[in-house]
């Protein structure tokens, strides 16, 4: 592929040596078998585990770009700074993804071939969950039931956390007004692309929970998810 067709998967981390250390092996094996340029960029917010020292170590073998920061700060700043990192580099087409294996590589192409057939943004729909409690699933599934009637978004998983934007929608969104950082990042993006006239599709994925460490979603998260959603209802947000 040209550089006009540069591709990059973003990781924010925290706490994800061990998977990475599976993960970035299996997304370099992609990117050759389907001959994509394509690169890494990994957020650290100052993972006690190593995560840092060991991308330093790996990036002599893979191109992967470190940017790593002082304490923990959450998972919508890494992106908003990966996504202005991204813009910066000249990257045409720029993934979101889970460090933790949640996420199976194989399916970048086919994001890459939905956003060839001329969508803008690009959502990796959960049509299956492997390893989630029932009450985890209740979570997830009430969570976007609330969201689809708030914000009027009529898209069945507005949180899904793997995704791939071209680079125009992330230069006309204005990164520097996304209020959300946690689990409501993810609606906030989606609302802002819709809101900004671009052509959002979708692939179905299986979704498999993480092996290795803890998962990160809070009380905070759901809360914040919902203060949004109530804001997009009422016209409260500033696109």
């Amino acid at each position: 592929m040209s550089r006009m067709n540069k591709i990059r998967v973003i990781l924010p981390t925290y706490n994800e040596k061990e998977n990475l250390k599976l993960l970035i092996p299996e997304l370099f094996n992609i990117f050759r078998e389907n001959n994509l340029d394509a690169d890494v960029l990994i957020v650290d917010d100052n993972s006690p585990d190593g995560t840092a020292d060991f991308v330093e170590t790996i990036s002599k073998t893979y191109p992967i770009k470190l940017i790593k920061r002082e304490c923990k700060m959450g998972l919508g700043s890494a992106y908003i700074l990966g996504f202005k990192e991204s813009i910066k580099d000249g990257v045409n087409i720029v993934f979101e993804m889970d460090a933790d294996l949640s996420h199976k590589p194989e399916y970048v192409i086919h994001f890459i071939e939905k956003i060839n057939q001329g969508f803008d943004m690009v959502i990796g729909e959960r049509e299956k969950i492997v390893g989630w409690s029932i009450y985890r699933k209740m979570i997830s599934r009430t969570g976007n039931l609330i969201g689809r009637y708030l914000a009027g978004i009529k898209i069945s998983d507005l949180t899904t956390g793997y995704r791939a934007y071209r680079k125009d929608v992330l230069k006309n969104i204005d990164l520097d007004k996304i209020e959300s950082n946690g689990y409501a990042f993810q609606l906030e993006t989606l609302y802002r692309g819709i809101a900004g006239g671009f052509k959002v599709g979708s692939i179905p994925i299986i979704f498999y929970d993480r092996q290795n460490g803890k998962s990160k979603l809070s009380k905070w998260d759901m809360l914040e998810f919902l203060i949004l959603a109530i804001k997009i209802r009422l016209g409260l947000m500033n696109v």
